[in-house]
């Protein structure tokens, strides 16, 4: 019932941000404009992309308030892409068929990965929120995305675990299903050795696994002094209070999908003391854009509602593309992706947004937390230098 209750408040708070953004569109009295939201609203991710459509509306309903885009009320068509690559692609298609000028998504680089062949065919800009493999940028001139990349967060894990823990050995742990989890494996586990330590060990297992025995046993003799698990939160809280109940308690680290949906402190309880995992984000960070989100959004959604880094990238991914807009002072998708090629500092409230020849954010840092007596509090901050 608790979890129903949440659910159904996020929904109420969503319709009244329709609302208001409607109201404000009559207002400005011109034709809309019809910007995507590609998010999971049906399937396994459903909960955990809420917060993303929550922040999209309220951005959308900002903007109109302040005018719209150049004068023009934005219309934001909600797609759902049903938690996997193949509703993604058929979402994307759909996007583009209905004419929008952008798309805002996904979420998952997986499903991000299906949607580019037809995001390069309507050739119309996308900006990715929360997906970090960097294939979802390479070779395609209209996707950019709001946050760091994989490559950047596993030299700055690896480089954690080897110096700030001062760890020697590691098992690395994928999920064989997810891109985002194989590329972060990856990239952690070549960087680690690069600066002395030893991978000793390696598993592998389905994102729709419930049964990690057989990991178990390869941690149990092994015994490395930290276990880096990329995963969701569903996979990652089993494998760690599977471990704490078989008597192992290694050092957990994770990436940071661990704060989306439940979030895995929520799946794996007391387990996860003493646990890290990086972030996009910390919802206490200073940064004046951030605090000021934290304070719009919480009174939108209700206190400790600012829990989730896809708030943030997701609200930062919205303003990014009006601020294109308006540089470009058009409404055309080719001269608003052009206008977001050449985005420079631009404030937003992950930090400022510079993009790279491959449309990548460069010069964020990765905000490190640590689980301690139930709750994750910041660590440190890692950052681009690495």
């Amino acid at each position: 019932m608790r979890a129903k209750g949440r659910t159904e408040a996020r929904t109420w708070a969503g319709l009244r941000g329709i609302c208001w953004a409607a109201m404000a569109c009559c207002a400005l009295g011109a034709s809309e404009v019809k910007l995507a939201l590609i998010l999971a609203r049906t399937g396994i991710s459903a909960d955990e992309n809420l917060p993303a459509q929550d922040s999209a509306e309220l951005a959308v309903a900002e903007l109109n308030a302040a005018g719209g885009l150049l004068g023009r009320p934005i219309r934001l068509v909600l797609l759902d892409n049903a938690s996997t690559p193949l509703g993604s692609k058929q979402a994307a298609e759909q996007a583009a068929s209905q004419g929008v000028i952008g798309v805002i998504g996904a979420c998952r680089s997986s499903n991000c990965l299906a949607m580019i062949p037809a995001i390069r065919n309507a050739r119309i800009p996308m900006i990715c929120p929360t997906a970090t493999n960097p294939e979802v940028t390479l070779g395609s001139p209209f996707i950019f995305r709001a946050c760091f990349t994989d490559e950047f967060q596993g030299r700055a894990l690896a480089r954690f675990a080897r110096r700030e823990l001062g760890t020697s050995s590691a098992m690395v742990l994928t999920n064989m299903t997810e891109n985002y989890s194989v590329g972060l494996v990856r990239t952690f586990a070549a960087s680690y050795q690069a600066l002395g330590g030893q991978v000793v060990g390696v598993g592998e297992y389905q994102g729709n696994a419930v049964d990690f025995t057989a990991i178990l046993a390869t941690l149990k003799r092994l015994r490395p002094q930290v276990v880096f698990l990329p995963g969701y939160p569903r996979d990652s809280g089993l494998i760690i209070s599977q471990a704490a109940s078989s008597g192992l308690h290694p050092v957990f680290l994770g990436a940071d999908a661990w704060d989306v949906g439940r979030g895995v402190s929520q799946v794996a309880g007391p387990a996860m003391e003493g646990a890290f995992h990086s972030s996009q984000w910390y919802a206490d960070s200073p940064n004046p854009r951030n605090r000021a989100l934290k304070r719009i959004y919480q009174k939108r959604f209700g206190p400790g509602s600012f829990n989730s880094m896809q708030i943030p990238l997701t609200y930062d991914a919205v303003m990014l593309f009006a601020d294109a807009v308006k540089r470009a002072n058009s409404l055309d998708p080719e001269r608003i992706a052009e206008a977001l090629r050449r985005t420079r500092g631009f404030p937003g409230t992950t930090g400022a947004i510079t993009f790279d020849q491959d449309r990548n954010p460069v010069g964020k840092d990765v905000a490190m937390l640590q689980y301690q007596k139930g709750a994750w509090h910041y660590f440190k901050s890692i950052g681009p230098g690495l």
